[in-house]
């Protein structure tokens, strides 16, 4: 009996603990995710021609946002520089890489009026649009042109301004001229950046769909081409 009366305690004291904790907080969603099974991580996988690498995380996604909306904000006041905002990198692991090996992606501002290409001579660079949006790659540096409009007080900024997502790929060491890795280099950015706009809110939605790569022999006619 004294027995049974102790098991019956203890059980009596168990369902006494367990109902008063809280429910598990539901899993937190993870940036720069690039499973194996997923189109992300696929194409780094191609990208640094490897399957073991390190994922460094430069910003979470909330912090990603309130940075590129402060630095939406500063655009405002004259004489602003650009400030590039890092979201994440991929680098190959010793002993097939060193420090320098890697892809990496960031995003800043650019006016609408004067948009910014990647900079480098226009004959080394493919010519893309992107389901409206416009883009540039060579095999180690990509850029997309994002619209993104965002609600209440910068909603007039972000109309005046281009969100630029860029990826760059210091592992490439190919020597000869390879559209596939442009294109990949471009497929990848626009996944990237999706997650980007996702954390700011962006009200039209720009990279909600799934990409849709079309190449162009010059950026005015990648520019002026309607998806």
């Amino acid at each position: 009996m004294k027995t049974a009366a102790v098991f019956a305690a203890l059980a009596l004291a168990a369902v006494g603990c367990t109902s008063d904790e809280p429910e598990p907080a539901p899993p937190v969603s993870q940036p720069c995710q690039t499973d194996p099974g997923t189109p992300e991580g696929k194409f780094v996988r191609q990208l640094l021609d490897a399957d073991d690498y390190r994922t460094r995380v430069e910003k979470a996604p909330d912090d990603l946002a309130d940075g590129l909306k402060e630095e939406l904000k500063a655009r405002a006041e004259p004489g602003r520089t650009e400030f590039r905002t890092p979201m994440c990198s991929f680098a190959l692991n010793y002993p097939r890489g060193s420090g320098s090996d890697t892809l990496s992606v960031d995003f800043h501002w650019t006016s609408r009026e004067s948009p910014k290409g990647t900079g480098r001579p226009a004959d080394t660079h493919a010519f893309y649009n992107v389901n409206g949006h416009y883009g540039e790659s060579d095999e180690t540096l990509s850029v997309l042109h994002v619209e993104c409009a965002l609600p209440g007080k910068l909603g007039t900024l972000s109309q005046q301004n281009l969100l630029v997502a860029s990826a760059s790929n210091t592992s490439y060491v190919g020597t000869a001229v390879k559209q596939e890795v442009r294109d990949r280099q471009i497929h990848f950015l626009y996944l990237m950046a999706r997650q980007a706009t996702e954390a700011l809110g962006c009200e039209n939605e720009p990279l909600k769909k799934d990409p849709v790569v079309k190449g162009y022999k010059t950026p005015e006619e990648a520019a002026k081409a309607t998806p």
